[in-house]
C-alpha cells in the first residue's frame, strides 16, 4: 500500500472519529441544554412543559419528579427542575401540590402573601397568582370533605403573572381531568391585577375604592392612611390599608388591616363548607351565613357576596401600645355597608 493510500485513509479516519464527536457533543447539548427531547408533558402528564419553560427562569432542561395526579388527590406532588451545564444559564425549580383548605384562606391566613397584591383570575378558573406562588380552586365535584386546592410554587416567575396564571391554570385542568371531578379550560379569564405596585394614599371617604367608606375616625389624626388593592367591584377583590406611621419596617409592611369581597361562585361554595359556618346576622342586621365575626356571605338579589375583614401587623401592634385603636370588629361594620352598595348586593336588609 502506498504511502499516499495510508495517508488518506488516516486522514479519513480522523475526519470520521471527529464527525462522531461533534454529533456526540451536539446530542448532549440537545439533551442536556434543551427542551429538544423532552415530553410536552412532565409528572405523569400534570404540568405543561412549555408552560413550565416559561415561568422559570434561565434556560437549560427540565427534569421532574411525580406520577401524576395520586388516588388521594392530597398526596399529588410533583417538582419541576431546570438543570443545564452552560454558564450562566442559570437554575429553576417549581413545585406543584395539592391540599385541603378552608375556601377563604387566600384572604385570611396570614401564612399566604398579602392579597391586595395579588393578580386574581375568576370565571371558569378561580385562582390567583403573586410573584412566587399561585394558587387555583378545583371544581366542587373533586372535594370531599373540605375544598381542594392546587398550589404552584416556582420560586419566582420569570415571566410575570401571566405566564404563572396559565401555568396554574393549566394543571388545575390537568388534574381535574385526570380526577374526572371537573372540565376546565386549560388558560385563566380575565386578570385582576393590583391598581397600583405601591401602597398610595386613600381618597377621604372613599377608601378602596367604596364609596362611603371611611376608616379616618378609627385610627389616630395625625397618621396618613394608604391603601394597596385591586380595583372594585370585582369577583375576586381585596385592599389593605397602610398607616404611614413609626412601626418597624417589617410591621408596616404587613399593614394595618386586609378587606375581602368575593361573588365568584366557587370560591363562595368552598366558604360555606368552612367549619363552624352558620346562619346568622350580618352588622346592621340582616339575614347572613356567619363563617366568623368578620366573615360572613350575604344573600344579594344579584348572587351571593362573601365579605371579610383581617387585621394585620400594625392594627396589633397598636393595640398592644394601647393608643386608643377600638377592637377590630368595629372596622368591619362600614366596610359591610359601602361594600353591599360598591358591590351591588341588593338585599331586604341593606
Amino acid at each position: 500500500m502506498s504511502t499516499g493510500v495510508r495517508r488518506t485513509r488516516r486522514i479519513w479516519a480522523a475526519g470520521t472519529v471527529a464527525a462522531v464527536l461533534v454529533l456526540v457533543a451536539a446530542g448532549l447539548h440537545v439533551y442536556r441544554n434543551t427542551n429538544v427531547l423532552t415530553q410536552d408533558r412532565l409528572c405523569g402528564g400534570l404540568v405543561s412543559t412549555a408552560k413550565a419553560d416559561a415561568v422559570l427562569p434561565g434556560s437549560g432542561r427540565l427534569d421532574a419528579r411525580g406520577d401524576g395526579v395520586a388516588e388521594d388527590l392530597g398526596d399529588t406532588v410533583c417538582t419541576v427542575e431546570r438543570s443545564s451545564f452552560l454558564p450562566g444559564s442559570g437554575k429553576g425549580m417549581l413545585s406543584v401540590r395539592l391540599w385541603e383548605e378552608d375556601g377563604d384562606f387566600p384572604f385570611v391566613n396570614s401564612a399566604w402573601p398579602d392579597p391586595s397584591g395579588a393578580t386574581f383570575f375568576s370565571g371558569p378558573v378561580t385562582g390567583a397568582v403573586y410573584e412566587s406562588v399561585g394558587w387555583a380552586l378545583l371544581p366542587e365535584k373533586c372535594w370531599t370533605t373540605k375544598p381542594v386546592f392546587v398550589k404552584v410554587s416556582p420560586g419566582k416567575s420569570a415571566s410575570g403573572a401571566g405566564a404563572l396564571a396559565a401555568l396554574t391554570t393549566d394543571v388545575a385542568r390537568a388534574v381535574a381531568d385526570e380526577a374526572a371531578c371537573g372540565d376546565l379550560p386549560g388558560e385563566p379569564g380575565t386578570l385582576l391585577p393590583p391598581r397600583s405596585d405601591a401602597a398610595r394614599p386613600v381618597s377621604e371617604g372613599r377608601a378602596c375604592g367604596l364609596d362611603g367608606f371611611s376608616v379616618r375616625d378609627l385610627v389616630p389624626a395625625d397618621t396618613e392612611v394608604l391603601e394597596s388593592g385591586q380595583t372594585a367591584p370585582a369577583d375576586l377583590w381585596s385592599c389593605t390599608l397602610f398607616l404611614d406611621n413609626d412601626a418597624r419596617d417589617t410591621v408596616r409592611a404587613e399593614g394595618f388591616m386586609t378587606y375581602a369581597a368575593s361573588r365568584d361562585p366557587l370560591l363562595i361554595a368552598a366558604v360555606r363548607r368552612s367549619p363552624g359556618a352558620s346562619k346568622g346576622e350580618a352588622p346592621g342586621g340582616g339575614k347572613a351565613d356567619v363563617v366568623a365575626r368578620t366573615r360572613i356571605v350575604l344573600p344579594c338579589a344579584q348572587g351571593a357576596l362573601y365579605l371579610a375583614a383581617e387585621p394585620r401587623a400594625q392594627y396589633l401592634e397598636a393595640r398592644k401600645r394601647k393608643s386608643g385603636i377600638p377592637a377590630w370588629e368595629t372596622y368591619f361594620g362600614s366596610f359591610v355597608k359601602a361594600a353591599t352598595k360598591t358591590f351591588d348586593c341588593g338585599t331586604a336588609t341593606h
